[in-house]
């Protein structure tokens, strides 16, 4: 599943200027990032910050894409940064070693000198390792971090005294082959004990919406607790080691919820000072588009949401980044594309706007 990711990414990175790379020296060591700046940004405003961590073996780049947090950034007004793990990887239990704490903490204040951040909802997510390394920034950085979410990753970190209850969100797959499902519930409990929640939990499954992707979605939500805190969890039945709602497909996942839509609005909710009392509807929608059919033989129709623009370009690239149909100047978000000269395979299609991108998988047969 690994090299499959690698592949598309690397392809993607071909035709993609998603964010823009740097640097910081911290602890002796030079520190790589990667940020992404809505292009909306006013300074004159102030910004949540989300901190969005890769997995063992990925990169801030692979996170960028896969997570696809930009489309988020774009409609919530929010800046994300995609820190680097020394050697692909992060210190997620050991008091010595690599200093992974300090660094996201001076990361933190690098990007409040160069931007208008809100220090009071500064939050972190990631992907396995990265949802890892969330939790011990809950434990030992609950000062600085509003709330977190982890994708595929457990707390490793003992012992834990945050300073204060930290709201948490956990996606899980039950079929999870990299990080096993038996371990969630003493995470889960050890939050719930934690942020002093009701230890029963209110329990419901979610609409089975994609009923192809071998997978469904029950939530287990935990409060109100301390400080008007949550713990929320929501197993993904008969998941995988995966994004839920991931638009890059390595493996069984979930397509019912979006997890990076679900992670924003589970963050809008908190600050340092405790709730904000924003429901958790569901996000301002980013620009997207679908097909019908899709997989496709010949014709499908395109639909494109949610445009911030009169025009907008629509574009299908193969793996190796090169395009194979493009529409220029478009107007209407509702056209049909003829794919009957396209070979059969696996396809990204772009749309864009001056403000806004959006990508899909298309499989032609």
């Amino acid at each position: 599943m690994k090299k499959t990711f690698i592949t598309i990414v690397a392809a993607l990175s071909v035709f993609f200027a998603f964010s823009q790379e740097f640097s910081i020296i911290h602890d002796g060591l030079t520190r790589t990032y990667r940020l992404y700046v809505p292009p909306a940004y006013n300074p004159d405003s102030l910004y949540p910050l989300v901190i969005n961590m890769h997995g063992l073996g990925s990169n801030a780049f692979e996170q960028e894409v896969y997570t696809a947090f930009d489309s988020v950034a774009d409609t919530a007004g929010i800046i994300v940064v995609y820190p680097n793990g020394i050697n692909q990887t992060w210190n997620i239990s050991s008091s010595t070693g690599t200093d992974d704490v300090g660094f996201i903490s001076a990361l933190i204040d690098t990007l409040d000198y160069q931007y208008n951040i809100d220090l009071n909802r500064v939050f972190a997510t990631g992907m396995s390792m990265g949802g890892f390394m969330s939790y011990r920034l809950a434990c030992e950085l609950s000062g600085r971090i509003a709330a977190i979410a982890s994708v595929a990753g457990l707390q490793a970190f003992y012992p834990c005294n945050p300073d204060r209850p930290v709201p948490v969100l956990q996606f899980h797959g039950t079929l999870d082959p990299v990080v096993p499902y038996a371990g969630v519930p003493t995470t889960i409990s050890n939050w719930v004990n934690y942020d002093l929640c009701p230890s029963d939990p209110t329990t419901f499954d979610l609409p089975d919406i994609d009923t192809n992707d071998n997978s469904t979605v029950t939530v287990y939500h935990y409060g109100p607790c301390a400080e008007s805190t949550e713990v929320i969890l929501y197993r993904i039945n008969g998941g995988e080691h995966t994004w839920p709602g991931a638009t890059i497909i390595i493996g069984i996942t979930n397509e019912d919820i979006k997890a990076s839509n679900e992670i924003w609005n589970f963050f809008k909710k908190f600050t340092l000072q405790g709730s904000t009392g924003i429901a958790s509807d569901m996000a301002k929608p980013g620009l997207s588009c679908n097909f019908y059919p899709n997989p496709v033989y010949n014709l499908t129709t395109v639909e494109v949401a949610n445009l911030s623009s009169d025009q907008f370009e629509f574009k299908i690239y193969d793996l190796a980044g090169n395009v194979v149909l493009e529409r220029n100047k478009l107007t209407d978000s509702r056209f049909i594309i003829d794919c009957s000269q396209i070979r059969a395979g696996i396809y990204i299609a772009v749309v864009s706007t001056d403000k806004m991108r959006s990508f899909q998988k298309l499989i032609v047969r």
